[in-house]
């Protein structure tokens, strides 16, 4: 039987799109997300928590972990989480994570709103929502970028709850705390994996093609990213390092902003 693609709903918001992505169908689904843009992101804008408290902006355990994506992330935190200046930066945007797993959730009525995989500390010392994908998995570009999108929206809504806590938080850095906006106008998105998932997605593994993200699905990929610049600007990165399944921790090496956009198929 012939699959059929998956309609995007406007009238619900991006942060509940997880479960409709088809990377088969990508172009023809970017395309209804960009059609449907406007909707989306005002029911996005509606149904985002305002938490006020429990914000978890600072870790201090690291539980047994079995998933990869669980430990790619909990090695980047370790590796580029709060520590004093000088002890090395995550990328130029995003210099430091302050968080991971940081919850969006207000109530259990929120089912649809999980938590932001990484937190990061931007060069303004503002908050960078992080969207992490493992090397093996089916999640394309459209679903990090429409997933770290809604988070953005979030972000931006809960800030002046937030605002104090995150300032608490980032003391270590030395800033004041007039120095922190009363709003988010715009916010720093980063979208993250380890560097085999981008050699996937853009068909460089030698010898196959399998988990390419169609090409004909990029031009339409970029337009979204445009038309969301509106309120964000998005950047894309590439873990370097090494992931065993028998480790506790990947091994990571470093990371690069990746020029995701001239390395697209035209």
């Amino acid at each position: 039987m012939r699959s059929e693609v998956r309609k995007i709903d406007p009238s619900g918001g991006l942060h509940e799109l997880a479960n409709t992505f088809q990377l088969k169908f990508a172009r023809q689904q970017a395309e209804q997300i960009l059609a449907n843009l406007d909707n989306l992101v005002e029911n996005t804008n509606n149904k985002a928590p305002i938490r006020t408290k429990d914000f978890c902006l600072n870790r201090v355990a690291d539980p047994e972990l079995t998933h990869e994506e669980d430990k790619w992330e909990r090695a980047m935190y370790r590796k580029w989480g709060p520590a004093p200046e000088g002890s090395g930066e995550y990328v130029s945007v995003c210099k430091r994570i302050q968080a991971y797993q940081y919850p969006l959730q207000a109530s259990f009525k929120d089912k649809r709103w999980g938590e932001i995989d990484l937190l990061g500390i931007g060069t303004n010392f503002l908050p960078v929502p992080n969207e992490l994908k493992k090397c093996q998995t089916n999640e394309s570009p459209l679903r990090m970028l429409v997933e770290v999108a809604a988070y953005g929206f979030a972000i931006r809504k809960v800030w002046p709850k937030l605002r104090n806590h995150w300032v608490e938080a980032v003391r270590w850095i030395g800033r004041l705390p007039s120095q922190f906006p009363a709003t988010l106008d715009r916010v720093t998105l980063i979208g993250v994996a380890p560097e085999d998932y981008w050699f996937r997605c853009l068909g460089q593994r030698p010898g196959t093609k399998e988990g390419r993200f169609p090409i004909d699905a990029w031009p339409p990929f970029w337009e979204l990213v445009d038309a969301l610049g509106r309120w964000f600007d998005i950047h894309f990165v590439a873990i370097q390092g090494s992931y065993d399944d028998a480790a506790r921790l990947p091994t990571i090496t470093g990371a690069r902003m990746l020029e995701l956009r001239s390395l697209t198929p035209k």
